[in-house]
């Protein structure tokens, strides 16, 4: 019993050893590997530790670099747009100092223009009144004349310039006196001379020239027939004698007598002064016209018949055209050319006032007194230019 007692006892105590030492060694294991572990894990840590303050010299640095990179780059941005903003300043400035400038020549050449074209309706209308002039004393046109000096008032109206005022009214003047002349109907004359000349084949020649020539023509007619040459030679015989020898009778005229060919020459010859006359119409030649027709008329009396109705209504109607006045009474001068002669010399050519524009430069210190047509200068004249 003891010895299983103390069988049974030391047999715990053993495998209480055994279990003891085996605890031990597992403990002392797990210390082992606790502190193997820990210090794994420590020197991992240091090594990331190491490496991760590596990496983070190197972020702060690459940061630093980042940062100065920014501060160059916002310097370089803001120096840039500095310069983009006096860039800028200076193409505003520019553009307003081209805006000032392109205004400033619009208005010079708007000016500019405007000056020319009041100065080219000035010419223009002191161009017209002295076309005017030259028709109503060169070719006694009025109606051309008032036409003219119409459209001069007219150039005048669209200059809108109050100054003018004296200029137009002396106008308006010329026309009025112009208006109250009577005209010519030289038109009229013309036709009626040509009419006259139509009618020269209807005169008959004096002392039965044509008549005679006729006749004899009749008489010693050549008839076709084979049967009749007795007679044919007779007529020919006959009318060869009369073409050698005329005999015309004379009367008392002291003009000499015509051959009876001569007639178409006399016809053609008072065409001819009918025509002279026609051309000295519209010149105004008097002395010419009436020299052409007196011819007429004598020749008229002196070869043909005026026992002839024809003849005696040709007569009438040359006698008629010799009493047609061929001019009118115009005025001595118009009052508005000196006016517009002066303003063109001092306005376009900026000249002195000439002495012989004295009274019409006046005008521009009194428009008012300018503004009354003078009566001085509307005597009226009669012009001939055929017998000056």
């Amino acid at each position: 019993m003891t010895e299983q007692k103390k069988t049974e006892q030391k047999q715990p105590t053993d495998a209480v050893k055994s279990y003891g030492w085996l605890g031990n060694t597992l403990s002392i294991a797990i210390s082992l590997a606790i502190g193997v572990g820990g210090l794994y894990i420590y020197y991992h840590g240091q090594q990331q530790n190491a490496a991760l303050k590596a990496e983070n010299v190197a972020l702060q640095q690459e940061i630093a670099s980042l940062t100065q990179r920014q501060s160059a780059d916002k310097q370089n941005f803001d120096a840039k747009f500095q310069e983009l903003e006096t860039s800028l300043q200076q193409t505003n400035s520019q553009s307003q100092r081209l805006d000032s400038s392109i205004a400033e020549l619009q208005d010079r050449v708007s000016a500019f223009s405007n000056t020319d074209i009041e100065n080219w309706r000035l010419a223009q209308a002191s161009s017209l009144v002295k076309m005017a002039g030259r028709k109503v004393w060169s070719e006694q046109d009025i109606t051309t004349a008032i036409a003219l000096l119409k459209d001069a008032d007219q150039n005048l109206a669209e200059m809108d310039d109050p100054s003018l005022l004296y200029a137009r009214k002396a106008i308006m003047a010329d026309i009025d006196s112009l208006s109250k002349i009577k005209q010519i109907d030289l038109d009229g004359i013309i036709l009626m001379l040509n009419q006259l000349s139509n009618q020269v084949d209807n005169l008959h020649l004096a002392n039965k020239i044509e008549q005679a020539a006729s006749e004899k023509a009749n008489d010693h007619g050549i008839t076709a027939s084979l049967s009749d040459w007795r007679q044919n030679l007779s007529n020919s015989w006959h009318s060869f004698m009369d073409n050698f020898i005329t005999i015309t009778p004379r009367d008392n005229s002291k003009e000499p007598l015509l051959a009876p060919n001569q007639g178409v020459y006399l016809r053609e010859n008072i065409r001819s002064k009918l025509l002279i006359a026609a051309q000295a119409i519209p010149r105004h030649q008097v002395k010419i016209y009436q020299g052409a027709l007196e011819d007429v008329q004598s020749w008229v009396k002196a070869y043909f018949d005026t026992s002839y109705p024809e003849a005696e209504n040709f007569l009438n109607n040359v006698v008629s055209l010799q009493k047609r006045p061929l001019s009118i009474d115009v005025p001595e001068q118009l009052n508005s050319q000196p006016i517009l002669a002066e303003l063109v010399r001092k306005r376009i050519y900026n000249l002195p006032n000439s002495k012989q524009s004295q009274i019409g430069s006046q005008s521009e210190i009194q428009p008012e007194a300018q503004s009354q047509p003078s009566t001085g200068t509307t005597d009226q004249a009669k012009i001939s230019v055929g017998e000056s």
